[in-house]
């Protein structure tokens, strides 16, 4: 009878050291998606409609380059030139990771359950924590009276300016850990959930 695999949180260590590693880096890309979301939810008054869709592809933009940097692991230009290469796999290459996804589904299915359900947990806590900060406390307050936010602007821009520097970034690393962890060629040490893989 084969063992049980041993349930670990190792794809969520391995999230946190990823993202406090190159923190910097990751938020300054996502401060401007932020922004231009807590603009057009109007945080600093109305916008017309036009102005609106250039943030949108600020946003996007922000987040396609910010999900590069996480590829390229704080390299803009390798992560650009890593999903050149996914697009240029044979046939061949695409159905040898198919067998190594789901080799690791069949062994691992309970560690990949077990990670899914405590970063469900982790990311509605991150999202409860934005909800307080913005409703619970007097920053709003604070930056109306300081004349930073306009003052007919409610709760929900702050908190989809904290949203996108905190539960997205972390929710783009743990997916990309996720792939690379069902691809088997996460960094050797970085994470104890396949020991028998080879890298």
């Amino acid at each position: 009878m084969a063992n049980r695999p041993r349930l670990t949180t190792g794809i969520l260590v391995w999230a946190f050291q990823f993202w406090w590693r190159y923190f910097g880096q990751i938020s300054f890309w996502m401060l401007f998606a932020a922004l231009g979301r807590a603009i057009q939810m109007r945080i600093f008054g109305p916008i017309s409609p036009t102005f609106s869709i250039v943030l949108e592809i600020v946003v996007e933009l922000a987040r396609v380059l910010t999900l590069l940097l996480i590829i390229g692991q704080g390299n803009l230009g390798n992560g650009f030139w890593k999903m050149v290469g996914i697009f240029r796999y044979t046939r061949e290459k695409w159905r040898q990771l198919g067998r190594t996804f789901r080799s690791t589904l069949r062994q691992y299915w309970p560690v990949l359950l077990w990670n899914l359900l405590v970063f469900s947990l982790i990311a509605y806590g991150m999202n409860r924590l934005n909800g307080f900060v913005a409703n619970q406390t007097a920053l709003l307050g604070y930056l109306k009276l300081a004349g930073w936010v306009h003052e007919s602007a409610s709760e929900m821009p702050v908190v989809f300016f904290l949203k996108n520097l905190t539960v997205i970034p972390f929710t783009l690393v743990f997916e990309y850990g996720l792939f690379r962890w069902l691809s088997g060629t996460l960094t050797p040490g970085s994470v104890e959930v396949r020991p028998e893989a080879k890298y």
